[in-house]
């Protein structure tokens, strides 16, 4: 299990943005909804205070967002996947 923090989060959010239309809305937690082409693939949500987000909530997280395990999460932070290979992994497991 891993934990990031929330500037990582942050940078997770805004590469989605490259592709996907995002509504934010911050109500104490950071509530973030995808959308592609319209329609809803994903959401998620994590607490706006200025800690790490603990590893239990990242897992959630990871599974909201339909990556696999731990080491695609951390790919799409780092670079290593991009927003286009996120977009085919969600049609291969039938999120879009």
């Amino acid at each position: 299990m891993i934990q990031i923090k929330k500037r990582e989060f942050k940078k997770i959010v805004n590469k989605l943005k490259e592709k996907f239309s995002l509504k934010e809305r911050h109500t104490g937690d950071w509530r973030i909804r995808i959308f592609h082409e319209g329609k809803l693939i994903a959401g998620t949500k994590c607490s706006e205070g200025k800690d790490d987000i603990p590893p239990i909530i990242v897992q959630k997280i990871k599974k909201q967002l339909y990556f696999a395990d731990d080491k695609e999460l951390v790919g799409f932070k780092n670079c290593s996947l991009s927003c286009e290979n996120y977009l085919n992994l969600l049609r291969v497991r039938d999120a879009l």
